[in-house]
């Protein structure tokens, strides 16, 4: 049995993919489970391109095309269960623009081991990386890690988790998974340092209490540049359609308006290197193979 797996339910993520992919492996996950829905880009081509070591790890299939009350992407975490039961201990769920980070450069399946055997699911903070400041998107050679320069600074932050596959308990429609943050399970919660941690906040918004465990988090980055910000927001409009239908004017003139007033804020200067080195040398192999 594998010992950790990642998830990722993805549309039209070729810019990107390529880096996700690589950054999870380099994480240590034991699988890398890739749904891919509604995509009409190169995304799939692109992860064809990939160094042969982040390949091996892949599984990628297709989601299913009908649409039901559970929603594209429950449905795509229920696909990926039902492919990782059985085989895989423990479980995350991250979006194609979420990174775990360790301080301390710890591979999951390390810091899986301090993780007590009753223990349920894992928290993990949900650090926000904003804004760059910058008007256009990062050159394709820049990877995602290195063009992000600053994130939200707060003590209480929204969290995600990483779950033990067996102790998923299916009570809705939407079996175990009936929030994209957590799931409903047997067993404790706990930190990556293996402490109990209580979340606070209603079932949409779960929160940790406190900053003092985010040496571990999941980093989040959300645009890097005010192209990405308006560019996200009509891939939200498509996908919550299902088809393509081209953003108003007004509507991309006020996301010009909130990117210029949330560049305004002073938001903390950081950058996540973990990994950097090793991210841009395995991406540079995969082009050689592209």
């Amino acid at each position: 049995m594998y010992k950790s797996a990642v998830g990722v339910v993805t549309c039209n993520s070729a810019a990107y993919i390529q880096e996700w992919c690589c950054f999870q492996y380099l994480s240590g996950f034991d699988r890398i489970v890739v749904c891919l829905d509604r995509c009409t880009d190169d995304t799939f081509n692109r992860m064809n391109g990939l160094p042969f070591e982040v390949r091996e790890k892949m599984d990628v299939f297709m989601n299913s095309p009908h649409i039901d009350s559970c929603g594209f992407q429950y449905r795509g975490y229920q696909h990926i269960y039902d492919r990782c039961k059985g085989e895989v201990e423990w479980l995350a769920m991250f979006d194609d623009d979420e990174y775990l980070y360790d301080s301390r450069k710890r591979t999951v399946n390390e810091m899986l081991e301090t993780i007590p055997a009753d223990a349920g699911q894992i928290l993990l903070p949900w650090i926000k990386f904003t804004h760059s400041g910058q008007m256009l998107s990062a050159p394709p050679d820049v990877t995602r890690l290195r063009h992000f320069t600053k994130k939200e600074n707060h003590r209480t932050v929204e969290c995600k988790a990483m779950v033990r596959l067996n102790n998923i308990v299916f009570n809705d429609v939407r079996g175990g998974w009936y929030h994209c943050h957590y799931a409903d399970v047997r067993g404790r919660e706990v930190t990556f340092d293996g402490k109990d941690c209580v979340r606070a906040g209603n079932d949409k918004h779960p929160c940790l209490m406190t900053a003092e465990h985010f040496d571990t988090c999941l980093a989040h980055y959300i645009h890097g540049s005010m192209e990405d910000y308006v560019n996200k927001h009509k891939k939200w409009r498509i996908e919550k359609s299902g088809y393509s239908i081209p953003l108003p004017f007004s509507q991309v003139a006020q996301k010009v308006e909130d990117f210029v007033r949330a560049a305004a804020v002073q938001d903390e200067d950081a950058r996540m290197e973990v990994y950097a080195e090793e991210l841009i040398e395995l991406l540079a192999r995969g082009k050689e193979r592209s």
